[in-house]
């Protein structure tokens, strides 16, 4: 099966819009939703409410959701069951407080806390990592390949294609001791 790049394409600028209008969504959904759900939990002392919208976050809405709920939420955070739990007594007046003044302003919400508050940090590259979790993707693909009917010539070429040069294949074929390359003098 060759590659289309025209039918990619196409279906990858349709996906990318899509993609991109659903981020705005949620991100607009969880603006509104951290005012809304921040005034229920309170009003009823109902942390069910915080933890089912987190529950349904992707994890790095999640993380940010997690901060902003301790901050302004009065309640204990498990890293095991990842959810609130207890009612801190020592905290919960103070969050609540805190709370209510955030509130007063209607532009307050999840994401201009956030801005305020939370410092992305980009983790240090780690060589092994990225080899172990690059190896696990490439032999995902591969399967995925042969469960379609794809071969293996036919990934290596589109590996070849994408950037490998031959030079290395064969580079790594005589280190793995497939191939013996003998340099003529």
């Amino acid at each position: 099966m060759a590659f289309d790049k025209v039918k990619f394409e196409g279906v990858f600028k349709r996906d990318v819009v899509l993609l991109g209008q659903a981020e705005k969504s949620v991100k607009e959904l969880l603006m509104t939703m951290s005012r809304s759900v921040l005034e229920a939990h309170h009003a009823t002392e109902n942390i069910g409410y915080v933890n089912q919208l987190i529950a349904a976050l992707t994890p790095v809405n999640r993380k940010v959701a997690v901060k902003f709920f301790t901050f302004f939420g009065g309640f204990s955070y498990d890293e095991q069951t990842k959810f609130f739990t207890t009612k801190s007594k020592k905290r919960y007046g103070n969050a609540k407080a805190l709370s209510e003044a955030f509130l007063q302003d209607p532009l307050n919400n999840i994401w201009s806390w956030a801005d305020r508050y939370i410092e992305v940090e980009q983790k240090p590259f780690n060589p092994e990592s990225f080899k172990t979790s690059f190896a696990k993707y490439i032999g995902s693909k591969m399967q995925e390949a042969k469960d379609h009917g794809l071969s293996q010539s036919e990934m290596i070429e589109l590996i070849l294609k994408n950037g490998v040069d031959a030079d290395s294949i064969i580079e790594v074929m005589e280190h793995m001791g497939i191939v013996d390359v003998k340099v003529e003098e």
